[in-house]
């Protein structure tokens, strides 16, 4: 099968990893995948420093018209494309007021496959970054999942908000990891202990992403700071570092905390072979499928994070991690010394989390889950022609 990736993102952070990940998965699976979307790697910081200093100059409205604007040489090369490579299958991933390639396919007569991680135009999501054009926004979003062959949304709550934008029914299909690169027999987390001076037997909990206020990093400090006898090792860099360091002291607890700094992704697999327990300590969309929690699971870690229905789509809790209430470090530390005082647990909890990435929750099962989900859609909407039309 020829697929047709289109993509309208930088692909420098989670987004570029899953976008490798999906296009090695259908590589692997004997599919030609043929790639529109930014310009090479090499100029991603570059094009990043241009797009934050238009945003920072344009009016929201300016640069959103602008977004909706662009809808115009796509839809030109993507028809070129499409004429010119022949794909079977669009495999496309939603972007705010990105409609052009959803357009085209049917002119060709290929079906299109809708990778959803946000809507755009749900409240929830307004809330983080509101929208100048919002009625235009609504429409574009709304015909772009109406257009799509069939949609996938990487939780059921985004699954909700599709159907409440529109009169698709978006199949759910969370996020995966690697298990292959997140291996823990290959990891080498002695090298991480004595690289970051980690005590011999100390017990480590441990978190990885980018250092944001809205990631719950506060209540992980509050919740070790009642937890004797074990270090809290935080994986990556970002702006509220300041802030997560006077926090720990004010806890009582910086000589307890090891901040790494941003490190390459493929570091984080001997970084997570360091913890003993890893954490997800908030999520604020609520609708995510966040990758660090696979890749934790990947590497058989005992996972705890918030109770929310997103993250209840990728953890049974007993079975393969552990829930809290969200926002309770109440429930957060007794979450962390339960399993900080039964090494056997946690082994339990790892070995179960590693065989749900290995049986469901990877790239290459994802892939497929897509080519049937397409497969079964366009024959469903076949036979209802069928029936619509019988001569």
């Amino acid at each position: 099968m020829r697929i047709l990736y289109h993509h309208r993102t930088l692909a420098d952070g989670a987004e570029g990893i899953h976008i490798a990940s999906m296009v090695e998965a259908f590589t692997s699976l004997g599919h030609e995948v043929r790639m529109i979307g930014v310009a090479p790697t090499a100029t991603v910081q570059r094009q990043r420093t241009v797009v934050h200093q238009v945003r920072s100059v344009l009016p929201n409205a300016a640069f959103e018209a602008a977004s909706l604007a662009l809808n115009i040489p796509e839809y030109i090369q993507i028809r070129r494309e499409l004429a010119r490579f022949k794909p079977d299958l669009l495999y496309k991933r939603h972007a705010r007021y990105d409609v052009a390639a959803l357009l085209a396919a049917p002119r060709h007569g290929v079906p299109s496959a809708l990778e959803v991680n946000t809507v755009f135009t749900a409240n929830e999501y307004e809330r983080y970054e509101p929208l100048a054009m919002r009625g235009v926004a609504r429409v574009v979003e709304r015909r772009s999942f109406e257009l799509a062959t069939v949609v996938f949304a990487v939780s059921t709550p985004l699954a909700h908000q599709v159907s409440a934008a529109s009169s698709a029914r978006a199949i759910v299909l969370p996020n995966g990891a690697d298990p292959a690169l997140f291996d823990p027999a290959s990891a080498h987390p002695e090298r991480i202990r004595t690289l970051h001076r980690l005590a011999p037997g100390a017990l480590v909990i441990g978190w990885t992403g980018i250092l944001r206020e809205w990631h719950g990093l506060e209540l992980l400090l509050e919740a070790v700071a009642r937890i004797r006898g074990v270090t809290l090792l935080l994986v990556g860099d970002g702006p509220a570092r300041p802030l997560v360091e006077a926090r720990a002291a004010q806890a009582g607890v910086g000589d307890r905390v090891v901040i790494t700094g941003r490190v390459p992704h493929t570091d984080v697999r001997d970084y997570i072979a360091a913890m003993d327990i890893a954490v997800v300590a908030d999520e604020r969309t609520g609708v995510a499928s966040p990758m660090k929690l696979l890749e934790y699971m990947a590497m058989s870690r005992a996972v705890v994070a918030p109770a929310m229905d997103n993250l209840r789509d990728l953890i049974v809790d007993g079975s393969d991690g552990l829930l809290f209430r969200p926002g309770d470090c109440d429930a957060l530390a007794a979450r962390l010394e339960e399993l900080a005082m039964n090494a056997a647990r946690r082994a339990e909890l790892g070995r179960a989390a590693r065989a749900k990435v290995n049986a469901e929750r990877n790239w290459r099962q994802i892939a497929a889950t897509v080519l049937a989900g397409v497969s079964t859609r366009a024959t469903e909407q076949t036979r209802q022609q069928a029936r619509d039309d019988p001569d």
